[in-house]
């Protein structure tokens, strides 16, 4: 990959170090260097430091480079200021090589862990009390064996732990705001609202193993020609919500407007991201998730409710009509808040409680006291367009690519390059994390299309899951010579190479 990292304008990359005085390390050449590294799965500066002096393929592409192991944790920092311009260099490349074409993108997101332990999150009360505890413990000589577990030793611990105390609790007060905005339905009680002392920026949600824990949400648009990642994001939230319209301008500004159609999954299929897409002129191609009432509801007998797709609605009479034809009438609507603030209007439609109650379906329709109530939110009837549009067998075959590039790329993320939990500490430092993996995929996979382009006969697979990883986070390199790194990593060092943490491998 030495090749299209060459190939790529350096000035974003020397703009960020302009003004440090006489660099000691080119910073392109740490930048080889770390995304070497990502690939194998190691993402932490402290590996970075230790393999620089060890490892023989990281002694190659360094120059001999050994850099301290400050300079890699300045590097880290420093790269959250140039990674997306290097990366959308980088798209731009593929598409005026032909590689990508970008007219089409898979939309997916994945949480991932938070450098933070789920058994350190604190409420405002818990809060409180520590920081008064740290407050009487500053600049007192008291026995430490004493002090809390949680208390550190040294002076300058205890000021970090301030900065960062102070930092949870404006995280905090704010999340309470928002909780206490939220319908009386869908509030937390403030006891239950945390926040982490390790990284206060990570919000608490649920994990693939059904564990609450701080975790960050990353947002990839994926080209499905190429399986270039167009386009990434990473956000504080716990969900997809609201994320399809700023995920389309992003991937836009990027492909200098090429963007089409849009493969995403139920969870950016709502009537506000369907009304978004239409205004941005998106073809947006996601099955529409039946409502919680529809699927999952019961009847008073305990069998599955009738679902709510039986009811036809006569938008004449502004009324819905059962499976019997009795009418459930307009009763009024109310205000629903969504993601980034919008709101929309949801109208209620309800049948007399003495017709409900006479029909021979009752048992299977009615929920609970009253008549079958069904509520209808403004703007559905672009829900309703959009189920039709996804019946057609044209959408169906557009949308088989989504699983088959989109999916790769998070497997490849979490199974091939251990990228399961953060190792930086704050949205910047998860951000520069992100792209700095997902720039390494890209040039790997660039290098696998041009190598392509230049031999047709031999079809290299564009998923990068040719080298695995070992609980440690390790790949396998006997293959890595053959495709990473151009004259960096050449198959004559091929057998000198060992991603073995044990120094006796070398």
């Amino acid at each position: 990959m030495e090749r299209q990292i060459n190939q790529l304008p350096r000035s974003s990359v020397d703009k960020v170090y302009r003004g440090a005085g006489k660099l000691a390390y080119d910073p392109m050449v740490l930048l080889k260097m770390v995304l070497y590294q990502m690939l194998l799965g190691r993402h932490s500066p402290a590996q970075w430091h230790a393999d620089a002096s060890r490892n023989i393929a990281m002694q190659w592409i360094g120059r001999g480079y050994t850099p301290a192991r400050r300079t890699w944790y300045d590097f880290r920092d420093r790269a959250g200021k140039f990674i997306d311009q290097l990366h959308q260099q980088l798209v731009t490349l593929a598409l005026d090589q032909g590689h990508a074409r970008a007219d089409t993108a898979a939309l997916d997101g994945s949480s991932v862990a938070a450098c933070a332990s789920r058994h350190r999150m604190v409420n405002e009360s818990t809060l409180q009390k520590r920081r008064a505890i740290l407050d009487g413990v500053q600049g007192a000589s008291g026995d430490p064996s004493c002090w809390p577990q949680w208390m550190p030793a040294t002076e300058t611990g205890r000021d970090d732990l301030a900065t960062r105390m102070d930092h949870a609790a404006e995280v905090l007060s704010d999340r309470l705001a928002q909780n206490a905005a939220r319908p009386s339905g869908k509030r937390k009680d403030p006891d239950k609202v945390v926040v982490s002392l390790s990284d206060p920026e990570a919000p608490l949600g649920l994990d693939k193993r059904k564990t609450y824990r701080p975790l960050y949400t990353v947002q990839k648009m994926v080209d499905p020609v190429s399986h270039l990642t167009l386009s990434y994001s990473c956000q504080a939230s716990t969900s997809d919500a609201g994320m399809l319209a700023p995920m389309i301008d992003l991937t836009q500004s990027i492909t200098k407007g090429r963007l089409k159609t849009v493969l995403a999954d139920g969870g950016y299929c709502t009537i506000l991201d369907v009304a978004d897409s239409l205004a941005r002129d998106i073809d947006l191609l996601a099955p529409v998730s039946e409502n919680g009432t529809t699927r999952r509801s019961k009847s008073v007998s305990g069998e599955d409710q009738i679902p709510r797709s039986e009811f036809r609605f006569d938008a004449d009479a502004n009324c819905y009509r059962c499976p019997q034809g009795q009418v459930l009438g307009y009763l009024g609507r109310e205000k629903k808040r969504r993601s980034g603030g919008r709101v929309l209007y949801q109208a209620r439609y309800q049948c007399d409680t003495a017709t409900c109650g006479a029909c021979e379906l009752a048992g299977r329709c009615l929920g609970g006291k009253g008549g079958r109530m069904i509520k209808r939110t403004e703007g559905e009837e672009l829900l309703e367009l959009q189920r039709e549009k996804m019946q057609t067998e044209e959408a169906k075959m557009k949308y088989k690519l989504r699983g088959q590039t989109v999916e790769l790329v998070f497997a490849d993320d979490k199974g091939n390059r251990g990228h399961d939990r953060f190792h930086g500490r704050g949205l910047d430092r998860v951000r520069a994390e992100t792209g700095l993996l997902t720039l390494a995929q890209n040039l790997l996979r660039l290098d696998k299309l041009q190598r392509r382009s230049q031999n047709p006969q031999k079809q290299t697979p564009l998923n990068c899951t040719t080298s695995r990883v070992n609980g440690k986070g390790i790949g396998s390199l006997a293959r890595l010579p053959h495709h990473s790194f151009g004259g960096f990593a050449c198959r004559i060092m091929a057998p000198c190479f060992s991603l073995s943490t044990n120094r006796e491998s070398f």
